[in-house]
This record gives structure tokens, C-alpha cells and sequence, in this order.
């Protein structure tokens, strides 16, 4: 078994589902996608050593991600809730290829664009009143409590999967995080039993409710290049969200790999996946 990881040097563009409630606006966006393989197997014939292998995952990922992309389920976001299976058909594809591999879609970066046109789309999704008693853009409807349940704080930028936000002990929450900037780092913290977070384009947020209300703070630092001298930026206190931004990593010019695609480089970001230089290279 080894490992091959790729990125794709040119944007891809695919269809997303802006889903809030019942609102659902779709938008064409672009993005460049980053992961990896762990290959335990490949067809002797069509390939002579693991070399070969991992330079064809490398040469075709872009093909393969935008075949991928055409074929996800109807109305299934790209952006949001971890890719929806993306690595998952992305495996399929590589067997069909002769390759048998498990595969992990790390990083989706997308376009500045593409960036402002999804903010816009989300800001007309989530600005109507949905049908579970309140607006989530406006605090001063939260209805009032349900006898027996507690209450997952609510915050602008967080989506609850059940489009609800009091629980009753024992439940299982889901929540997604989508005010998440590509130059941004994140660290999340909720004082609930049996958290698990993934990070990605969103942050993906699940845990068991306790008895008593829950509160989730996302601690953010920016890793985006600045002058030297500047003043590192201060974030604002939420509801339910707390942001603490330190000073942008500055780039000595000193050569790095990339951790996601292997590629060489000396800037801040990696210029064949967009990812961002690790603090400690």
C-alpha cells in the first residue's frame, strides 16, 4: 500500500445547491479540489510499477473530479457537508481505471468569484424566515423553550441539519459552520459529550445534548500573507461564536511541500492546489 497526493492546477467548475429550509437557489461555481490515495492495489498490466500508478492519479485527478462533480446526486452541495461522497466516487472512478484505492477529498478551494458569488447566494437563502418558528439571521424570534429540551446556542453563519435548535438529552445534533475562509485556520470548542468535527470549505459539527444548553465557540487565525509590520486583525464576538484572530504568516521565501499535493513551492500557498503553507515550515 502507498500513498498518492494530487491537486488540481486549474479550477473545476461545478453545481451548487445554496439549501436553507425551503429555500434552495442553485449557483455555477469553481473551485480547485485537493487529496490523496491509499492505493493497496493496481492492474499489473496497465501499469509497471507504483510510480506509474501515482503519475496517472496526479495527470488525470482533474478529468476524474469533473466527471465526479456531474455525477452527484440531484441537489447535493459540494461546499457544504463534506463533499457528499465526492471521495467516494472518485474511487469508483480510479477501479474502473484499474486501481484500487481509498480516497480522501482534503481541500477545496474556491475561486475569489466564485468565493463572492456563494456569500451572496447564501445571504438570499438564509435572509427569508424559514418554518421551524424563527429567523436565524434575527435573534429576537428565537421561540421559547420546549419543556425537557435544551438549546444548541444559535449564531449567524451555523445551519442546524434538523433545522431546529432544542434537543432533548441524549440526541444527536448535527451542525455546519459555512462562514469558513480559505486562508483561515480553525479550532472548534462545544462542552457537549461526543464531539466530532471535520474540517473542510465547512465545518462539520456532531455531538450527543446534554442536559443542559450547549454552546459552540470556533476560534479562528488567519494564515494569509500580509506586509511585515501589520497589525494582526481582531475578530468579532458572536452569539454562540467566538473568533480570535492572530497575526498572517509572512513567507521567507524559503522553499516547502505541500502536505496535500506533494508539489514544491516557496510562497504561502501551494501554486498547484491553493493550500496554505504549514505554520512550522
Amino acid at each position: 500500500m502507498f500513498e498518492v497526493k494530487f491537486g488540481t492546477p486549474k479550477p473545476i467548475m461545478f453545481r451548487e445547491y445554496c439549501v436553507y429550509g425551503d429555500n434552495i437557489l442553485d449557483i455555477d461555481l469553481e473551485a480547485r479540489f485537493a487529496g490523496k490515495c491509499e492505493v493497496s492495489e493496481y492492474d499489473g498490466s496497465r501499469y509497471g510499477n507504483d510510480e506509474e500508478v501515482s503519475l496517472f492519479i496526479k495527470q488525470s485527478c482533474s478529468e476524474i473530479l469533473e466527471k465526479c462533480l456531474k455525477n452527484l446526486p440531484e441537489k447535493k452541495s459540494v461546499v457544504r457537508s463534506h463533499f457528499y461522497g465526492l471521495d467516494g466516487l472518485f474511487s469508483t472512478e480510479l477501479e474502473s481505471r484499474g486501481i484500487t484505492a481509498k480516497t480522501e477529498i482534503i481541500l477545496k478551494n474556491l475561486t475569489e468569484d466564485s468565493q463572492t458569488l456563494y456569500d451572496e447566494a447564501l445571504k438570499v437563502v438564509t435572509t427569508q424566515p424559514t418554518d421551524f418558528g424563527w429567523d436565524h439571521v434575527n435573534f429576537d424570534q428565537v421561540p421559547s423553550r420546549p419543556e425537557g429540551m435544551y438549546m444548541v446556542s444559535p449564531a449567524f453563519l451555523f445551519k442546524y441539519k434538523d433545522d431546529r435548535v432544542f434537543y432533548k438529552p441524549g440526541e444527536r445534533v448535527e451542525v455546519d459552520y459555512f462562514g469558513v475562509a480559505s486562508d483561515t485556520s480553525y479550532q472548534v470548542d462545544v462542552n457537549a459529550p461526543e464531539l466530532r468535527v471535520e474540517y473542510g470549505s465547512v465545518i462539520h459539527i456532531t455531538f450527543t445534548m446534554p442536559d443542559h444548553d450547549v454552546y459552540i465557540s470556533i476560534g479562528a487565525q488567519s494564515v494569509m500573507t500580509c506586509m511585515p509590520g501589520n497589525m494582526g486583525i481582531t475578530g468579532m464576538m458572536g452569539m454562540g461564536m467566538g473568533m480570535n484572530i492572530g497575526k498572517s504568516v509572512v513567507s521567507d521565501g524559503s522553499e516547502w511541500t505541500c502536505p496535500l499535493c506533494g508539489a514544491g513551492n516557496k510562497g504561502n500557498f501551494c501554486s498547484e492546489c491553493g493550500g496554505a503553507r504549514p505554520q512550522n515550515s
